[in-house]
């Protein structure tokens, strides 16, 4: 299966080396060393970013007048093209139109947003909840509202970038822990917990890039015996973890009011847009008026806000998703690693498939796509160097036969990249950049 034509118009393929003159605006030393990068994977025809697919998101897609499964969709519970969440959004257009005109303090409040804030209130066994207009800005939202230069917060080292930047923009102190590791975060606990007037926990419930869920019941523990703040993105364990898929706090079987504060995502297991924090009452009225993304961010768009409400429905009645993913995910990874592939552990719905260095990444990826399945290379900076892998992304409406056919692709491929001692070509490895 052949690629799209160049994204950037052949300006790649043009340029033997890129170089900016010393007034373009890209002559910073950043810049240049990913449009170095860029070019290199123009040049191996290793560029596999922003294929333009030519329908609806789900496992198979229309691509170049083929099709293209696709492998690393967010669709964790394959609820894209749902019918009853399609006609939820389809209706919300016929009788709020495709914009609300407004942001959430001012005008742009409708019953859709209310709806779906309860909703997921309930969901989440929490008071109240709130929506933004991404995932990424309700992070951005809650820690710049919530904490500054007099707190401390203490994050997992592989949080995502948002919260990263919300901290940046907060201006709030803050120290990383070790992945996972409750030992190293009590110790940080200790060393600055009498220096601070609050601290919080920074974690995810399922970490994006590794796919391991935080152990939520230890950090609970430190948590109250510190008198700390915990604060859980749960953008890739809401809608899926749990019995009922209610999140990490039903994984554990802990209460959900332990936890301060959720926030997640709308646009992976809920196939939609958009963002929430859900906690209490006072927080949520307090972030109605103190949280800049939503009062300077428009509205979310009512057909999303049906779609939400839509989703966690179909979620609740019809279990069977999650059993299905349960299913999926132990004979596709299974099948990897009888490959010889190496498959971080542990994972569930996210399965890193560890390949070492970019090029490697960048390599398979151009190659499963050739054989026509689509899965992302994910490398540094977005993961640490020397740690590139392929996030293959399991949904619940994986058949067997889509999943026995990548696996035959991979199968063909694995004598060049499942085995960690075998080196690319020479002129595959990346040039240096300057």
């Amino acid at each position: 299966m052949s690629k799209q034509k160049d994204p950037f118009d052949g300006f790649f393929h043009r340029a033997q080396a890129w170089l900016p003159g010393k007034s373009h605006l890209l002559n910073t030393s950043p810049a240049k060393r990913l449009m170095r990068v860029l070019h290199w994977g123009m040049s191996n025809n290793y560029y596999t970013y922003q294929q333009a697919l030519e329908g609806k998101a789900g496992a198979h897609m229309p691509f170049n007048g083929e099709t293209v499964s696709v492998l690393s969709a967010y669709d964790y519970l394959g609820l894209i093209g749902h019918p009853k969440i399609e006609e939820a959004s389809i209706e919300a257009i016929r009788q709020y139109g495709t914009s609300t005109g407004g942001v959430r303090l001012l005008t742009g409040t409708n019953e859709l947003h209310l709806e779906s804030e309860r909703k997921i209130a309930a969901f989440k066994g929490t008071e109240a909840a709130l929506t933004f207009s991404s995932g990424y800005l309700t992070n951005v939202a809650v820690i710049t509202a919530l904490f500054g230069k007099d707190d401390l917060v203490l994050a997992d080292q592989f949080i995502h970038r948002s919260l990263t930047d919300g901290l940046l923009l907060a201006q709030v102190p803050f120290k990383h822990f070790k992945h996972n590791d409750a030992e190293h975060l009590e110790h940080l606990l200790q060393q600055h917990r009498d220096s601070f007037r609050r601290i919080l926990i920074l974690v995810e419930g399922t970490y994006s890039m590794d796919g391991d869920n935080c152990p939520l019941p230890e950090i609970i523990e430190l948590k109250k015996k510190h008198e700390c703040f915990l604060m859980i993105d749960e953008s890739h364990s809401f809608g899926v973890l749990g019995k009922n898929g209610r999140g990490v706090d039903e994984y554990y079987g802990v209460n959900p009011n332990d936890v301060s504060l959720y926030t997640a995502s709308l646009s992976k297991t809920i196939p939609s847009n958009g963002g929430f924090v859900a906690g209490s009452k006072e927080l949520i009225y307090y972030l109605q008026h103190g949280a800049n993304s939503s009062i300077f961010s428009a509205a979310l768009a009512p057909a999303a806000t049906a779609a939400t409400s839509a989703a966690l429905e179909v979620i609740q009645d019809e279990r069977w998703r999650l059993n299905q993913l349960e299913k999926n995910i132990a004979y596709f990874k299974t099948g990897l690693k009888n490959l010889g592939y190496t498959i971080r552990e542990p994972s569930g719905h996210i399965v890193p498939l560890m390949l070492g260095s970019d090029e490697k990444a960048y390599a398979l990826s151009s190659a499963m796509l050739e054989k026509g399945f689509l899965v992302s290379p994910i490398v540094h900076p977005a993961v640490s160097k020397g740690k590139a892998r392929l996030r293959l992304c399991v949904s619940a409406n994986y058949t067997k036969e889509l999943m026995d056919q990548s696996l035959a692709a991979f199968a063909k491929l694995s004598p060049r990249f499942s085995n960690d001692s075998v080196e690319l070509p020479k002129q595959n490895i990346r040039p240096k950049a300057s």
